[in-house]
């Protein structure tokens, strides 16, 4: 039966396509030649193409293969960085060709990698705009193409191996080609327009120079950067700065992850860690880390260090930047109040390389960022502490999960999770089912259960495709007594999966899993009854509106 829905979906998608292609083509506009933008452009000395490194594509995406050893598999590598020029496609808006790079995923279903490809331009979003991308197979035979997420209603024209849309407003832009096919993805970021120098003028204007650290377009390599009970301080990473981590400690199995310690690391950061983070901020107020750069941890291996990491802070601003293959929870918040986080994108391939961590955080926003990530992309935990999770939104957010779990809690529940809500948001693959009774795309999985989870809302969200389970509401701790998962609300939620959803407790009548479902769309049908194609265990409260 599994086989079946499996080849009845992919068959439904290719009719999908060849329909919208044929009656539905490109809106071609004469006028984008003359459209005004800028594109993003990493420094030359940064970025080499897989001849100038010596590799081929096999080799390259090989280093993620499941068929490694774990550590072989997460491990670092010096020979090349983690964005290369992307040898599947080159991009095109009118007479100017835009940079095309790719980062090496990992894709579950296959145990394997690939390159996923992407470009990013900036407009002025304040005037109306309208152009057209062309996209050309270099390494890759382009048949046809579909643009996520779907509500964008972008329609696609195929012609002589070159894909043509037309786009006219800012956003994030996932193109899937022949068959939607997950194995040569391309991403189109479009984002305002912005004047780096008066940006920087006027955080020197309220900050004064010396509280204003500006990295110019360029390499930088650290070992790590610490930030400890500063405020006031703004990091600007102008367009094409290129951060690199230096790797210092070989990890190569388990018992090397506790074999390394740096001095001073365990009292400047409040989670334990021995080492540092690579770029750490404890005990900080008012920071501002922006700007169009990328932060690239491809050289460290395995959980050699974490990613970027705020713990004790307040008043934190985040945008713009690239996180790169980190080798271990790529951007953390922990007991931090009032979190601004927007425009950044995390590409990674190693397990446990999570994108967006929000843990024993409070009034927390995450705005218009995409991931594609080998673990968890958008996730809520709390780890212990003092502080529990709430007031938290995710908007606009694109999920490309290869491993684990989309949006949700996650995990570790030691304290309180309330107030939490996931919007306008779409996941475009998740195609990890080593666990269907730990993952999803939408998720909320207790599987240490010392708090309280209250008030989750999943509103307007679309799953493209799931291999697994495209929601799962479970208590995962089969010891947990009186934990309550309660007022969970999925609103307006369209998927297409390979198993059903799934709602449940322990069997235990004193847990408490308490779920509504409001607008159920499946396939692009309405379920007027959908209760009915949930898998629905013993003590769960389910209705719907």
């Amino acid at each position: 039966m599994y086989n079946f829905i499996k080849l009845l979906f992919t068959v439904l998608t290719a009719i999908s396509v060849f329909c919208s292609n044929l009656f539905f083509p490109a809106v071609i506009n004469p006028e984008s030649e003359n459209f005004d933008f800028s594109f993003l452009e990493y420094p030359e000395e940064a970025i080499i193409t897989l001849e100038e490194a010596g590799l081929s594509e096999q080799e390259l995406v090989g280093r993620a293969s499941a068929e490694l050893p774990e550590y072989v598999q997460s491990g670092g590598y010096d020979d090349i960085n983690g964005i290369t020029i992307s040898p599947y496609y080159t991009a095109k808006i009118g007479d100017t060709e835009i940079p095309v790079y790719a980062s090496v995923v990992f894709i579950r279903v296959d145990n394997t990698g690939t390159l996923h490809s992407f470009s990013e331009i900036y407009v002025d979003s304040d005037t109306d705009f309208s152009f057209n991308i062309e996209i050309e197979g270099a390494d890759v035979t382009l048949r046809d193409a579909i643009v996520l997420p779907q509500s964008h209603c972008i329609r696609t024209k195929c012609r002589n191996n070159t894909v043509t849309a037309s786009i006219n407003k800012t956003g994030i832009y996932t193109f899937l080609f022949n068959g939607a096919n997950q194995y040569y993805g391309y991403t189109l970021i479009v984002r305002e327009k912005t004047d780096e120098d008066a940006e920087i003028a006027e955080y020197i204007a309220e900050y004064g120079e010396d509280n204003v650290i500006v990295l110019d377009k360029g390499v930088y390599k650290y070992d790590y950067v610490n930030f400890v009970a500063q405020s006031n301080q703004v990091i600007y990473l102008r367009e094409g700065a290129y951060v690199i981590a230096n790797h210092l400690f070989d990890i190569d199995c388990a018992e090397d992850e506790n074999k390394y310690s740096e001095p001073g690391a365990s009292g400047d950061n409040a989670i334990g860690l021995t080492r540092y983070p690579f770029l750490n901020f404890f005990n900080c107020n008012n920071i501002t880390l922006t700007g169009r750069g990328v932060i690239d941890m491809t050289h460290l291996d395995r959980r050699e260090r974490r990613g970027v990491v705020f713990t004790n802070c307040n008043n934190i601003n985040i945008s713009g930047i690239k996180i790169i293959n980190s080798p271990e929870w790529s951007l953390i918040t922990y007991c931090c109040k009032d979190v601004s986080i927007r425009n950044v994108d995390i590409i990674g391939n190693r397990g446990n390389c999570d994108g967006f961590a929000i843990c024993n955080s409070h009034d927390v926003t995450v705005n218009d960022c995409f991931a594609r990530v080998a673990d968890d992309t958008f996730e809520v935990k709390t780890l212990g502490g003092i502080m529990d999770s709430q007031r938290i939104t995710f908007s606009e957010c694109i999920a490309w999960g290869g491993y684990a779990r989309c949006f949700g809690i996650t995990g570790e529940a030691n304290k309180r999770m309330s107030d939490i809500t996931f919007r306008d948001c779409a996941v475009i693959y998740r195609d990890g089912t080593w666990d269907n009774d730990r993952i999803g795309s939408l998720v909320v999985v207790a599987e240490q259960c010392d708090g309280i989870i209250d008030g989750i809302l999943f509103e307007n969200i679309e799953i493209f495709r799931d291999e697994g389970r495209p929601i799962l509401v479970k208590i995962y701790d089969e010891k947990a007594q009186n934990f309550e998962i309660r007022n969970v609300v999925f609103k307006n939620i369209s998927y297409s999966s390979y198993m059903k959803p799934k709602i449940a407790g322990t069997g235990s009548d004193t847990n408490t899993v308490q779920v509504t479902l409001d607008n159920i769309s499946v396939c692009g049908k309405r379920i007027n009854n959908p209760q009915r194609l949930f898998d629905i265990g013993e003590y769960c409260s389910v209705t719907s509106e």
